[in-house]
């Protein structure tokens, strides 16, 4: 059973990269810590950190451990929380946090099927643009549409939806229509300043590369629905999720610029703080947005 309770700590360890904060974490003494990650290296053969006085670094060996040891803890505690769940019937207030398009169009329809299903649970949605605080702002789980994640959060994948690059038909009609991802750069483009690259649009080429462009932004804005306005009154090319702008591109408001060239996709997540301890109406209502949006 020791052999556990070596890689649990190991794992604390390695997540803090700090044997005070571990020890805190887990309630133990710096020096039972030590003791646990010694042994463990010491029966493995192997060293697991490169220490030094100010900072402490996994090795090789130690990576490998921390990428199988976190997956297996996982499960175990999965297997756990899923056991004593069995007992458990979803019931409560639920809080779930939203972007504002998503949350309408999307996440609205499915909520009286939901709500059906799980007659105990009651939802507050909140439906914000803004990245919210799950601890703080006491949020039991939240829909998040991104490329990259908050590395401290669960994450479970409910869907994908890729970028599609749009303009009006006038607009089109004004500037011509790019043939290949470089005609970019001469086209009014709209930014949406909150990107991690705003200044900065991906096309996969025809045969699986990737291709950069530095757009010549006419207008940055931290708000899409902003964004797809400027878009349809014609004043340049903007990038947004496909769901977000299918109804326009259905009725012909606006056009697919460059389709035979793909865009990344952006990651629909539902978020949650611990997996520990996982109240029985947040792990419902993952499930069922998994199920319903697959």
């Amino acid at each position: 059973m020791h052999q556990l309770s070596d890689i649990a700590v190991f794992v604390a360890v390695a997540q803090t990269l700090s044997f005070t904060a571990a020890a805190e974490r887990l309630e133990l003494s710096k020096a039972v810590v030590s003791k646990y990650v010694s042994r463990l290296e010491q029966r493995l053969g192997a060293r697991l950190f490169h220490r030094t006085t100010r900072r402490l670094t996994l090795t090789e060996a130690g990576e490998t451990l921390f990428g199988r040891g976190v997956a297996a803890l996982a499960e175990l505690e999965d297997a756990e929380r899923d056991v004593a769940q069995l007992a458990g019937t979803p019931r409560g207030r639920l809080r779930v946090s939203a972007p504002t398009y998503f949350g309408t169009v999307t996440l609205a329809p499915l909520l009286r099927p939901f709500l059906t299903r799980y007659p105990q649970i009651t939802v507050d949605l909140d439906l914000d643009d803004r990245i919210v605080d799950l601890v703080k702002d006491r949020f039991d789980v939240a829909i998040r549409i991104s490329s990259t994640l908050d590395a401290s959060l669960v994450a479970r994948k409910l869907a994908s939806s890729s970028l599609v690059a749009v303009a009006s038909p006038e607009y089109l009609r004004k500037r011509g229509e790019p043939k290949v991802p470089a005609d970019i750069r001469e086209h009014a483009c709209l930014g949406y300043s909150r990107a991690r690259m705003p200044n900065e649009w991906r096309f996969r080429a025809r045969k699986g590369s990737w291709i950069a462009v530095t757009i010549d932004a006419a207008l940055y804005c931290n708000n899409d629905f902003a964004l797809k306005q400027a878009a349809l009154d014609g004043l340049g090319i903007g990038v947004f999720p496909r769901f977000f702008v299918a109804r326009e591109l259905d009725d012909g408001r606006l056009r697919h610029v460059l389709p035979a060239y793909g865009m990344p996709a952006l990651s629909i997540n539902a978020v949650y703080a611990s997996r520990r301890h996982l109240a029985p109406k947040v792990r419902a209502f993952v499930d069922f947005m998994a199920e319903s949006l697959a």
